[in-house]
């Protein structure tokens, strides 16, 4: 009589040593992946895979539990290379958590005036302006940068936002705009050879009189993550044209084509000398089914400006969604700087 041989009696690891291997494979990648975003301080092309940093710890995490949970349970695993790989997210860990552990800014003065600001890449062939123009004219902002603006939705929304400024100081066509139902008291394009196709930095400054205080705004556009050494160039001339912007009330918003943990953006964030108020907002891709998966667009502020918790709003055919904000003005501080607003009053 043949005996019966009871699948549970089968030693269980028969069934998962190649699911295990698969595993370990991919743990062991992932945590050579992370090791080599740390080389970002020093290769730029590197630093690109730092873009998708908490995607990329996310998925290390999640096998690195699995393979952990391999070596408890049979002991025969390499203790070493888990060890690294833990070590290696702990240290990748530490660029992420304190961008989402980060404190929301202060609220705006309930008591002083409230400006309603906003950011937004429209993305250059949307095929729904309307739902662009309409978005723009209900919410009725007091100030908007535009990126990849059509010139037929600004023409649209002239009612509302009579004021419009490009990168090229309204002489020709440029996709980076300044919209507002205020007159600025002057404009100054700080756009590069690319203002339309988002090769190079495509950036205008405006500034506002606000009840005799100067607000600068900067909108902004740099060019995508590759080549890495171009964007880099769009950083540095940006912080330059900060730098000889001595205003204290200065707002520095735009698509920055960059996350916050690249070691590039990390650089410049501190070197800009402004508080960023966007922590960890998503914004691109905001055209798929998946939830956008990078922070994308950013807002800069200075010392001398309160803003809210900034939100994303509906993409309205774009491929970015917007960032919206409250702010007001701090009534404290001197006037010295105050040049441009002392002359036109």
């Amino acid at each position: 009589m043949t005996p019966i041989i009871r699948r549970s009696a089968l030693p269980p690891r028969i069934f998962l040593k190649p699911f295990q291997e698969v595993v370990s494979w991919i743990s062991s990648a992932c945590a050579f992946l992370l090791l080599l975003s740390q080389a970002g301080q020093w290769l730029p092309p590197a630093d690109l895979l730092n873009h998708l940093l908490p995607q990329l710890l996310m998925v290390s995490a999640i096998f690195v539990a699995m393979q952990l949970g391999f070596a408890i349970r049979y002991r025969n695993s390499l203790w070493a290379p888990l060890a690294i790989a833990c070590l290696v997210i702990g240290v990748a860990g530490r660029m992420v958590l304190p961008e989402i552990a980060a404190a929301a800014p202060s609220p705006p003065d309930r008591h002083g005036r409230n400006y309603r600001f906003a950011v937004f890449n429209m993305k250059q062939k949307n095929h729904t302006p309307d739902a662009v123009i309409d978005w723009l004219t209900n919410n009725a902002f007091d100030f908007a940068v535009l990126l990849e603006a059509d010139a037929s939705v600004i023409r649209a929304v002239d009612r509302a936002y009579p004021h419009a400024a490009n990168c090229l100081e309204n002489k020709r066509r440029c996709s980076t705009v300044v919209i507002s139902a205020r007159a600025p008291a002057k404009i100054r394009g700080l756009a590069s050879w690319d203002p339309q196709n988002r090769k190079s930095l495509s950036a205008i400054e405006t500034v506002f009189c606000l009840d005799g205080q100067e607000l600068t705004i900067i909108g902004a556009h740099l060019s995508r993550p590759w080549p890495p050494f171009a964007q880099n160039r769009d950083l540095k001339d940006l912080l330059r044209h900060v730098a000889a912007s001595n205003d204290r009330n200065i707002i520095v918003a735009g698509d920055f084509n960059s996350t916050p943990w690249s070691f590039r953006f990390r650089a410049f964030d501190r070197k800009l000398g402004l508080t960023r108020v966007t922590r960890s907002l998503f914004t691109w891709p905001a055209d798929r089914i998946v939830p956008p998966l990078l922070p994308l667009d950013h807002i800069f502020v200075s010392r001398g400006i309160r803003a809210g918790a900034p939100h994303t709003a509906a993409a309205n055919g774009s491929d970015h969604r917007p960032v919206v904000m409250t702010f007001s003005l701090s009534q404290s501080g001197d006037h010295a700087h105050q040049a441009v607003c002392s002359t036109s009053s």
